[in-house]
């Protein structure tokens, strides 16, 4: 086993494990606070998120003004005076809990582009790494069809789509929890606090070293091919 297969595969366990264990189990050791002054309530929508104008004739027009939109994840505030939100019908009642909410503000309000300069730059690398590795792909398909596997640009290419899968998974954790970490610090919401929870899809990072580990295997049976080949 060569050296840099024992890396990857140790780093594929290793990463595995971890994924396993923070999927399975959730640690929060939060202490909430809540002010009288915090509300969250259903209320008529503000005039700087829409506004209603009347014409002439009578008809009323809508105006939706621009807004900046944020996704986070939330859990409520351990208040002794903490109300819940209540689904009832007829004959049932059920409490709604929030884990997840969007959060809008008018854009004449907004403090920083920090957030949306991230999220932007997630989105552009994803593009940029999807183009890259279907590259890959064809220039892989092009050599199995010409009969080459066990030969070194396979597992180079297999080698590269890997690092890409693998850096793409830690950069957008690194970017969401950078973003998340940003609007705990600026953003405030009542009965409930913004909390970061890993959603990136970890399947990329377990996909991408499981090709690194490949590429090296194909290495391996490319040295056995030459010397079966020289002993012949």
């Amino acid at each position: 086993m060569n050296k840099k297969l024992k890396i990857y595969s140790t780093l594929f366990i290793v990463t595995f494990i971890i994924l396993a264990v923070t999927s399975t189990f959730h640690y929060n050791n939060y202490t909430w606070t809540g002010t009288s002054e915090e509300k969250l309530e259903f209320a008529d929508c503000p005039p700087e998120f829409m506004s209603r104008d009347t014409l002439p004739s009578g008809t009323v027009i809508t105006n939706r003004h621009l807004t900046m939109s944020y996704e986070v994840n939330v859990v409520p505030k351990d208040t002794p005076d903490r109300k819940v939100l209540l689904s009832k019908t007829k004959d049932q009642t059920y409490q709604v809990n929030m884990k997840k909410v969007d959060l809008g503000v008018p854009m004449n309000k907004v403090q920083s582009h920090i957030p949306s300069i991230l999220i932007l730059s997630t989105a552009v690398v994803v593009i940029i790494v999807a183009i890259w590795i279907l590259v890959l792909v064809f220039k892989l398909i092009f050599k199995i069809r010409k009969g080459e596997i066990f030969v070194t640009k396979v597992s180079k290419y297999l080698e590269t789509a890997g690092i890409l899968l693998s850096g793409l998974y830690l950069f957008t954790l690194a970017t969401s929890y950078i973003t998340t970490q940003y609007f705990i610090s600026h953003i405030q919401m009542a009965d409930y606090y913004i909390v970061f929870k890993n959603e990136c899809n970890g399947m990329y990072i377990l996909t991408g070293l499981a090709l690194m580990m490949i590429s090296q295997i194909i290495l391996m049976g490319k040295d056995l091919k030459e010397e079966q080949e020289l002993t012949i």
